[in-house]
């Protein structure tokens, strides 16, 4: 009999090992949920920062490249409009040229085609100044964009200069709290057992919201918000194993874990 009731003490106490070993277990999960949620948000808000960063570096490196071959093409309009000059100077002095020479014919036939010939200069020394009011106008149509993507290039180093500043501002403000969360994720991680531990990274990583432990809210999954039949939620509330939502899968806790959470 005696023997009977030994067994039995040790078998109680052996229940309510499991009991806090359990409980313990999802104290640190929940806490290392708690305090792997506060690194996100803090990632999450310092990281749109870094993207957008970039974004204004690859729009303003885009700007500077469009600038610079504006900058080529009225190079070559400015370059067109100067050779058409020449070419007017020598034609110019073509017709003059043919002029004189029409003063010297020995006859008719010599002068009509001198005069064919000064007309035909004529007529390309108008193709040319046509040509460079064509440059002309496209090189002014140009040197407007030109101005247009300065502003715009001015307006975006403005920007990111900014936004630098607010990264530098935002990395100084979270770096030590981040570095401290850190240091309590890894303590909480030494509290759970491997298994549960890749399950719950599993978890995370799967769920949209970065939730793997949540709790139950208005007798519902506080993560994907689907009724818990009672029976599991007194499984829950025992913490004498891990309950997972059949829906979503992640790890169910109680109020009386969430209250053991201490910030």
């Amino acid at each position: 009999m005696a023997d009977k009731e030994e067994k039995k003490v040790a078998q109680n106490q052996a229940d309510e090992s499991v009991e806090v070993s359990v409980e313990q277990k999802l104290v640190a999960l929940y806490t290392l949920q708690q305090v792997d949620k506060k690194i996100d948000e803090i990632r999450a808000y310092r990281g749109n920062l870094p993207l957008e960063i970039q974004d204004l570096e690859d729009e303003i490196a885009g700007l500077e490249t469009r600038i610079a071959n504006f900058k080529d093409e009225s190079k070559k309009y400015q370059k067109d409009v100067a050779d058409y000059k020449i070419k007017i100077k020598e034609t110019e002095a073509l017709v003059k040229k043919y002029e004189d020479q029409q003063n010297n014919v020995r006859n008719n036939r010599e002068y009509d085609s001198l005069t064919k010939e000064i007309e035909f200069q004529k007529l390309d020394i108008q193709l040319s100044e046509k040509r460079i009011r064509e440059a002309e106008a496209k090189d002014k149509e140009v040197a407007g964009k030109i101005e247009l993507a300065k502003v715009r290039l001015a307006e975006r180093m403005s920007i990111l200069d900014e936004k630098k500043q607010e990264l530098q501002a935002v990395t100084e403000g979270t770096e030590k709290d981040e570095e401290l969360l850190l240091q309590r994720s890894t303590e909480c991680e030494k509290m759970v057992e491997e298994r549960l531990l890749v399950a719950y990274k599993r978890i995370r990583k799967n769920a949209r919201n970065g939730l793997a432990v949540v709790g139950i809210a208005r007798d519902a999954c506080g993560g994907c918000f689907n009724k818990i039949p009672p029976q599991h939620q007194l499984d829950i509330c025992t913490h004498k194993k891990i309950i997972v939502c059949e829906y979503c899968g992640r790890i169910l806790v109680d109020k009386g874990i969430i209250d053991q959470y201490a910030e």
